[in-house]
């Protein structure tokens, strides 16, 4: 019995090692150090590996929620000073867009961040390391952890490093971005829900339909749009609505 503790303590440690190894070069990868490590160990801890560990750890849930608002805070801080002549549709527009889920993990893929990831072994073989949303958490949890080891100074520095050409490219390019995507991001991050487009009219013959869809935000209509058929009807609703938007004749 005593040897079998003595042999978990022994495997307990070395693991520890090789987290602490991990935690050093994660911080390496980010250009980031922490003062308190166990806030950055914290923040790549999934839920499924304190499931599954045995160990009392907590997961990083908590700090994405915190490292959620700090993202928003400086990046509309910097949207508001550098494009000062937009409104407030194309600022949330960029914002949008650089904060979703898929401008994150893509970002957290280029550090490599799911290598670094604590998570169970169901998880890891369903394709954790490399799911979208669990990157893109991750990340947000760990500007929650350096805002906790060291303010928002830092942590405002260590986002723009991470953004600031993701919003200059964002900026250039909104106008080429698929409007329904756009507006979807934009609203998603608004009301926690997508916009409904219903279809409330059909006319013509079988080769030459004409379809009207109505938008549906928030429980408000706010455009329709028309085209040949329902996928390009919606397209224009969602672009006639971002229009709108930007040149703030609605407030969604």
């Amino acid at each position: 019995m005593l040897r079998e503790l003595n042999h978990n303590s022994e495997d307990h440690r070395k693991q520890k090692k090789i987290e602490n190894r991990n935690i050093d070069r994660l911080q390496k990868a980010l250009h980031v150090k922490f003062k308190n490590k166990s806030l950055l160990q914290r923040a790549v801890t999934h839920r499924s590996f304190v499931n599954e560990s045995g160990r009392t750890v907590k997961d990083n849930e908590r700090l994405e929620y915190l490292g959620d608002s700090v993202l928003g805070l400086v990046v509309n801080e910097y949207l508001f000073k550098v494009f000062e002549e937009y409104r407030e549709g194309k600022l949330a527009k960029i914002k949008s867009a650089v904060v979703s889920e898929a401008t994150l993990a893509k970002i957290a893929q280029l550090v490599s961040l799911g290598d670094y990831i604590l998570m169970g072994r169901g998880e890891e073989h369903s394709g954790g390391r490399e799911r979208p949303s669990i990157l893109a958490n991750t990340l947000e949890a760990i500007i929650g952890a350096l805002y906790l080891d060291s303010g928002l100074k830092v942590s405002r520095k260590f986002v723009l490093s991470l953004l600031r050409e993701e919003i200059d490219s964002v900026n250039n390019l909104t106008y080429l971005r698929d409007p329904k995507t756009a507006l979807q991001e934009y609203v998603q991050k608004k009301y926690k829900e997508r916009p409904v487009y219903q279809v409330i009219e059909e006319r013509g013959p079988d080769h030459m339909k004409e379809f009207t869809v109505r938008l549906i935000i928030n429980g408000r209509e706010i455009v329709t749009g028309e085209g040949p058929s329902k996928r390009k009807a919606e397209m224009n609703a969602a672009r006639a609505s971002l229009k709108k938007i930007e040149d703030g004749d609605i407030d969604i």
